[in-house]
């Protein structure tokens, strides 16, 4: 379950980069937030009364705020894998230098 989910993850988040090449001025923040994204990996899965999937992601400016992405790939996860719910456990910084790493 866990590489197939992974697969829908990263299937999804490459759709709305290309569908991102469309958006306008008024999805702004949007294009910022999914071009803060360098990958999204599972940390874990609980499966209790439905799956629940904790994710890292991965990031390569300062923002903090991944609610709209996650929201939209749980969309898209969800009509392979029903009332599934995807959950940020922990978002990475890859940066090596810049605002908030050298200064």
């Amino acid at each position: 379950m866990y590489p197939i989910i992974q697969k829908l993850i990263d299937s999804a988040l490459n759709e709305i980069r290309e569908e991102s090449e469309e958006w306008g001025l008024g999805e702004m923040d949007e294009l910022n937030e999914l071009e803060s994204i360098d990958k999204i990996v599972i940390d874990s899965i609980v499966n209790v009364t439905k799956p629940k999937v904790y994710v890292k992601i991965f990031r390569n400016t300062n923002r903090e705020d991944f609610d709209n992405i996650r929201a939209e790939i749980q969309y898209r996860v969800d009509k392979w894998f029903p009332n599934i719910e995807i959950y940020i456990a922990e978002i990475i910084d890859e940066r090596t230098f810049g605002p908030g790493i050298d200064w």
